[in-house]
């Protein structure tokens, strides 16, 4: 459970954060789970090649009502082991998963401290947004009940629900406000501001007076602060942000 924006570094404050893990918790009970946890992933995880080293990475946001040590998962890059969440990333339809789903050995980290934490088994609820990046919620059982494998859709369903329920509050009151560091400078604003108006790169370099490589630049470092795979998709987050008005 990618990005690198930790939860301690958001400016999001306490109270809202333990507002959220009660809500997970609730969602877990009323879904049949005894925990659950929220990961935001963003696009990096969707882009990571065999090169990349993901055991340094954390997700964007990991946030547990119970039964999972946020500190040590992402301390210890458990991301980097974690198959479940690189299902998730491009899944639609929710799953059910238990600990023999990580038994390859480059997920025994990860199985292991699943253990310790005391989770067996659990269902997962994937959110593919296309403007922040997938997400899902990992509703656990932590008493050793196995989650049934069989289809349940009315179960599946209420988890799906919960889910984007509460990815939509995640993002609107826990997101990190300076996105990654510090934030778009008003150069990066303003090559996005063009771009939203349907103005090519050299439109862009003209109007800004820059090169055209110039302005490829700034649109690489506003879509790597944004997290995002594209100019598209970085104009349409800086628009959801509030960061750039819609033309």
């Amino acid at each position: 459970m990618i990005g690198a924006s930790a939860l301690a570094r958001t400016e999001a404050p306490l109270d809202r954060v333990s507002a959220f893990r009660l809500s997970l918790g609730d969602a877990a009970r009323a879904c049949g789970f005894s925990q659950a946890a929220y990961v935001h992933l963003g696009y990096r995880l969707v882009r990571a090649g065999p090169d990349d080293d993901l055991a340094a990475e954390a997700p964007r946001l990991l946030v547990s009502s119970g039964g999972l040590d946020e500190t040590l998962y992402r301390k210890r890059g458990y991301l980097a082991f974690d198959l479940l969440a690189a299902r998730a990333a491009t899944a639609f339809a929710p799953f059910a998963w238990s600990l023999a789903d990580l038994a390859e050995p480059s997920a025994k980290p990860l199985a292991r401290a699943f253990e310790a934490w005391g989770v067996r088994s659990g269902l997962i609820a994937p959110i593919q947004d296309s403007v922040a990046g997938p997400a899902f919620i990992n509703f656990f059982h932590t008493d050793h009940r196995p989650v049934s494998l069989a289809q349940d859709e009315a179960r599946d369903g209420q988890a799906l629900l919960a889910a984007v329920r509460l990815h939509a509050a995640a993002r609107a009151g826990l997101s990190p406000a300076g996105l990654a560091e510090g934030g778009l400078n008003n150069r990066e604003i303003h090559v996005l501001r063009l771009a939203a108006r349907g103005l090519t790169e050299m439109e862009t370099a003209a109007e800004l007076q820059l090169s055209r490589r110039g302005v490829q630049f700034h649109l690489s470092r506003a879509g790597a602060k944004l997290a995002t795979p594209n100019k598209t998709a970085a104009v349409a987050r800086a628009i959801a942000l509030g960061l750039i008005t819609a033309p």
